[in-house]
């Protein structure tokens, strides 16, 4: 019987053991193909975002561990909260999410972008603010505008094309990887609309593409634009507590009103 026991005890000291390890690890889901904020390279996952949560990671004494998905999936995981607890992908918040996940402090606002072929030009415009833009109406020469399944951008495009909307009866076309839907510009649609940094890096170095930001018209020209957030399973107030000090700490300014979240930005952009 002592047997019994002593083998039992230690069966149980080994799950408890087991347990805990699991718990020393953190996994984060994220789509690495959203530069500067995550994307691949050497065979990583690097970027602002894994900055910003290996600093979690260190607040906490814990692993963080990236896991490359298609975006469109991040929140409803994180909301199950059975294979991750934390979704960080320059996620914007809206009610439909906030239903779902928990949300921390806005740490990067972001600037919608179209992308469109140089060749074909765009119809773009001095703004009120002084800078040359695109109204979102500009666009409804398009047969087709291309986004990623699941973003801001796939939100905006929706409320534009619906009935009464500027784009009424322009298709939108649905894509899970911002490269593809970039490649098919001038094929199977006309334009691709995504957020500032990942459409200038997606035109950088090719000569056929350019981009513009977006805006709504009126007596002072509005940015269309999101704010990045990160997501975190419903409950998780430890983890979204530590997430909300580390990004405090990192939106801090500098001497010269730099924020550490820019730094971050400008070191994943080349620009350090």
């Amino acid at each position: 019987m002592k047997k019994l026991l002593s083998v039992l005890f230690t069966l149980l000291c080994l799950v408890m053991l087991s347990s805990c390890k699991k718990e020393e690890k953190i996994v984060v889901y994220t789509e690495a193909g959203f530069a500067p904020f995550e994307y691949i390279s050497n065979g990583e996952i690097v970027g602002v975002d894994v900055d910003i949560m290996n600093l979690v990671g260190e607040k906490l004494g814990k692993k963080i561990v990236f896991e490359n998905v298609q975006f469109d999936i991040i929140v409803d995981t994180v909301s199950e909260g059975k294979l991750t607890n934390v979704g960080a992908a320059g996620l914007s918040i809206n009610d439909e999410r906030k239903a779902k996940v928990d949300f921390s402090s806005v740490y990067y606002q972001a600037n919608l972008y179209v992308i469109f072929n140089k060749e074909k030009g765009i119809n773009s415009k001095e703004m009120t603010d002084g800078n040359i833009g695109v109204y979102w109406s500009a666009l409804n020469d398009a047969k087709a505008i291309g986004i990623q399944t699941g973003t801001t951008a796939d939100l905006f495009l929706g409320d534009e094309i619906a009935e009464g909307g500027s784009l009424e009866g322009v298709k939108k076309t649905d894509y899970d990887s911002l490269d593809v839907a970039v490649n098919d510009i001038g094929l199977n649609i006309d334009y691709v609309i995504i957020d500032e940094l990942p459409a200038q890096m997606l035109v950088k170095g090719n000569s056929n593409l350019a981009c513009l930001p977006l805006y709504y018209e009126g007596e002072e020209d509005e940015l269309a634009y999101d704010s990045y957030a990160i997501c975190v399973t419903k409950g998780q107030d430890e983890l979204l507590k530590a997430i909300n000090e580390v990004l405090a700490e990192l939106l801090k300014e500098d001497s010269n009103g730099v924020t550490g979240v820019q730094k971050l930005v400008n070191k994943h952009l080349g620009l350090e």
